[in-house]
């Protein structure tokens, strides 16, 4: 395998369905070992590019094939995406929509690399994001994931421990998407209602459709 073969930010982002400052943050932020043409642009090695996706636990066929469609859903189900790196607080979360929204699709990241991925494949109508994972800055992930266009009639929940909170709570003030801030630890009464509240929108955008 030749330099011939080694991706372009370009190429990476359209495997991982991701915007191209968003492989460039991966990069300048030491996640994902490249190196610079003397033109200046980066080029990953594909193993380089492998070792990216076992560090950041992403599955291979989680990131599509550039010249495939993203899986198709169930769009009769919500679909949901909790993205947290702590495994106990995902099972809490899980919990949670398992119980307010029993006929929900939930899907899971364990980071802002993973979640970024995610969002392309899922589609989710609604987002659990914590703002503290590894592999990227909660609000550089949110940053990057309101650019998005699978993203652009969702909603988006963050639930964190992120201090001080003021910062995250001044998220849902400046992001129309962000519809509400929960502080871990959280009410499991409070954040169902939240969450079925939020179905409610969508069933009755559907019903008017």
């Amino acid at each position: 395998m030749g330099a011939e073969d080694h991706l372009s930010l370009g190429k990476i982002a359209k495997q991982c369905n991701v915007s191209r400052t968003t492989v460039y943050r991966w990069i300048v932020n030491g996640h994902l070992n490249a190196y610079s043409l003397p033109s200046g642009h980066y080029r990953v090695r594909p193993e380089d590019l492998a070792e990216f996706r076992q560090t950041f636990n992403i599955p291979h066929d989680q990131i599509p094939d550039a010249d495939t469609n993203a899986p198709s859903v169930d769009e009769d189900q919500l679909r949901v995406l909790i993205a947290d790196d702590h495994p106990d607080m995902v099972m809490v979360l899980r919990k949670v929509v398992e119980r307010f929204l029993p006929g929900a699709k939930i899907h899971e990241a364990v980071n802002g690399v993973d979640t970024c991925i995610s969002v392309g494949t899922v589609k989710p109508q609604l987002l659990l994001l914590d703002i503290m994972m590894p592999g990227m800055d909660g609000f550089a992930v949110l940053q990057e994931l309101l650019r998005r266009d699978e993203l652009a009639g969702s909603k988006i929940i963050i639930v964190s421990a992120y201090e001080p909170f003021d910062r995250v709570a001044a998220l849902a003030d400046t992001h129309d998407q962000v519809v509400h801030c929960v502080h871990k630890p959280i009410s499991v009464e409070s954040l169902g209602e939240q969450i079925q509240a939020i179905a409610n929108e969508f069933n009755a955008a559907g019903n008017k459709s």
